[in-house]
């Protein structure tokens, strides 16, 4: 059966016993785990269709803060790729164009209310979702102007596994 890499487009051959619905496949040539989503009707040598893993991009400075959000959410089988600062952050937005972007207020280098406008301005990045979030948030105003800046959500630092889980799964949904 031929199977088509959702992110690269190389297509290959897999041993028909060995697909199933939901099987996860690694790309031979860029290394991307997808899952496979439906199986042909027939033998024919059409590939067949996969599902991508939707991509997360997390912009925090702290690297054990990073580590920690990474840890939280491996259950949802996410590809997660990270930045340092704003600066980092903006180039690993505009390169890997992720579906959800979770990030620090309060960075380096280009602060995270400037980079959600930067986002937010540019046409190829309008589609991605904002979580924004910050350790110091002392009021609803801070809350406010996040989302003023162009977060689609906002949460403290001091979440719960669990309160994290579930704005990342609404975000992901909510895409357009």
């Amino acid at each position: 059966m031929l199977i088509r890499c959702p992110l690269c487009g190389a297509r290959y051959r897999v041993a028909p016993e060995r697909v199933r619905p939901g099987i996860r496949i690694r790309c031979p040539k860029c290394n991307d785990v997808f899952a496979l989503r439906t199986l042909p009707e027939s033998p024919s040598e059409e590939p067949t269709s996969v599902a991508r893993r939707p991509k997360v991009a997390i912009v925090e400075d702290a690297r054990f803060f990073r580590e920690l959000v990474r840890d939280v959410l491996a259950p949802l089988n996410l590809e997660v790729c990270e930045a340092a600062d704003g600066e980092q952050g903006l180039e690993l937005v505009r390169t890997e164009k992720p579906d959800l972007v979770i990030l620090d207020l309060n960075l380096p280098r280009r602060d995270g209310y400037e980079l959600m406008k930067l986002i937010r301005a540019d046409l190829e990045l309008r589609h991605v979702r904002l979580l924004a979030m910050s350790g110091v948030f002392r009021k609803e105003s801070d809350q406010d102007a996040a989302l003023a800046a162009g977060a689609d959500d906002f949460i403290g630092k001091s979440f719960t596994p669990d309160l994290l889980l579930d704005r990342v799964r609404k975000l992901l949904k909510a895409k357009p």
